[in-house]
């Protein structure tokens, strides 16, 4: 039986985010340029996949299709856009990090905004062309924002503890400005909705998103300073693809992405078949399904602070096993359900489950850079957040290809009043079976990820050390 006292102290220590290096306030202007790009993720990854199938017509073939160019093209730029970053160099007059975010957040807003205005008058091919390019535009510009900006914070909290605290506080920002976003959608996209509607209400979506990004880059720190104790490899292109490989190969490297790609992505893609099994499944109203949305989001991510120390305390290994139950009630539980509270019980684990393995896992990518910098004496944090995204977001929506075949392979009409029997088995079978699969079939290269809590520790101690100096 563990002590009372121990338990109120963990709980009260998880809350207080404290520790040395950055302060509270630190961390938190540190997280906010993070979490209002999920926005335009959630827009463009999520509600308008929906969106179009449901309000502008398009087919679930075409939706694939549009996302396999997507990740296709993610393979391509994503390694270059990394070397292009390391390259660069901090100019006195506009910086580096930081001026790269901000020149790539108008074509991120524009390219959204239009991306809302197909028709659905227009021939398939042609909403499929107009998708296609908006969101080729979108994600280059996307990806060089995140790449910019986790090699921004990689510099600026050093310490494995630092970074799952500013992890923590993004999940809290992203939960927050995602159950802004997706509460719109809830409410329009569930049940009869209206385009006329839809597109005013998402322009001001669109226009918060803007005001947002403004404020979080607002007077952020990006001086010469920051870039003195990084010593950047300057790779020329020819020789990209022989460094790329021999990071890909390495056996950190390969096991979390791997993981990322088998159990992170497919997870995190939970809001839009949610949509899907609200709306045709239990056949709830737009209200019904916010407020249970609204809920169990407010439940889970009362323990998000717990979950940070959780990490910190055990190492990323042992955590994420311990996922593994409340992935197995949640998506069980969803795929079982007859009824609006089994459903709410089981999503509730699900989103706890989401934001449990997205806090484990968060300082995995900083430490794989930190060692190899502390092995050959060279940082390459863009090539790896390149190689990074490379797979995890070139593949992140390889969950969404396979949500949109299997419920097309069941038979889903969008245009339908109701859906078939063989059509709402398909959606349960999507939303509930396939996230599970994943989630265990990650275990698997989690097993042989090399780095334990004791060689967690020894590589955030180097990384302190090399950024701030001291012992």
């Amino acid at each position: 039986m563990i002590p009372l006292n121990k338990v109120v102290r963990f709980i009260r220590d998880a809350f207080r985010f404290t520790g040395t290096g950055l302060t509270l306030g630190q961390k938190w202007r540190l997280a906010l340029p993070g979490p209002v790009l999920s926005v335009g993720g959630v827009l463009i990854h999520n509600v308008f996949i929906k969106y179009y199938t449901d309000m502008i017509g398009l087919s679930p073939k075409y939706v694939g299709w549009v996302y396999i160019i997507y990740n296709i093209w993610n393979a391509i730029n994503d390694p270059m856009i990394g070397v292009w970053i390391d390259k660069m160099r901090h100019r006195p007059n506009r910086g580096k990090y930081v001026y790269i975010m901000r020149v790539t957040v108008p074509f991120m807003i524009i390219s959204s905004f239009l991306m809302m205005l197909s028709s659905p008058s227009w021939d398939q091919w042609m909403i499929f062309l107009l998708y296609t390019v908006e969101l080729f535009i979108y994600d280059t510009a996307a990806t060089a924002y995140s790449v910019a900006y986790q090699s921004y914070t990689l510099i600026a909290a050093p310490t494995k503890e630092e970074r799952v605290d500013v992890n923590v506080i993004q999940n809290y920002i992203s939960q927050g400005l995602s159950f802004l976003i997706t509460m719109i959608p809830t409410l329009l996209l569930v049940g009869d909705g209206k385009r006329e509607v839809i597109i005013p209400v998402f322009s001001a979506v669109i226009l918060l998103e803007t005001i947002f990004f403004t404020l979080a880059l607002r007077g952020l720190k990006d001086d010469a300073k920051m870039y003195e104790t990084l010593n950047n490899q300057q790779l020329e292109m020819t020789n990209m693809w022989s460094e790329s490989w021999q990071i890909i190969k390495s056996r950190p490297f390969f096991t979390y992405v791997l993981y990322s790609i088998i159990t992170v992505g497919p997870i995190g893609f939970y809001f839009t078949p949610y949509l899907y099994y609200m709306d045709d499944v239990l056949q709830t109203g737009g209200l019904t399904a916010t407020i249970v949305d609204g809920g169990t989001h407010v439940i889970a991510l009362m323990f998000l602070p717990i979950m940070g120390n959780i990490v910190k305390k055990y190492g990323t290994k042992i955590s994420i096993y311990w996922g593994t139950i409340t992935a197995v009630l949640g998506y069980g539980g969803i795929f079982l359900a007859n009824n609006i509270w089994t459903a709410a019980a089981s999503y509730i684990m699900i989103v706890f489950t989401v934001n449990y393995i997205k806090t484990a896992i968060s300082p995995m990518g900083a430490l794989i850079i930190d060692e190899n910098e502390r092995t050959i004496g060279v940082r390459k944090t863009g090539l790896f957040n390149g190689l990074f995204s490379l797979f995890t977001v070139a593949f992140s929506s390889i969950q969404t290809v396979i949500f949109i075949n299997v419920i097309g392979a069941y038979g889903y009409d969008g245009l339908a009043a109701t859906q078939s029997e063989s059509a709402v088995f398909g959606i349960r079978l999507a939303t509930g079976v396939v996230p599970l699969i994943a989630v265990i079939i990650g275990l698997i290269p989690i097993a042989f990820y090399p780095f334990d809590k004791k060689k967690e520790e020894e590589i955030s101690t180097f990384s302190n050390y090399a950024r701030r100096g001291g012992p």
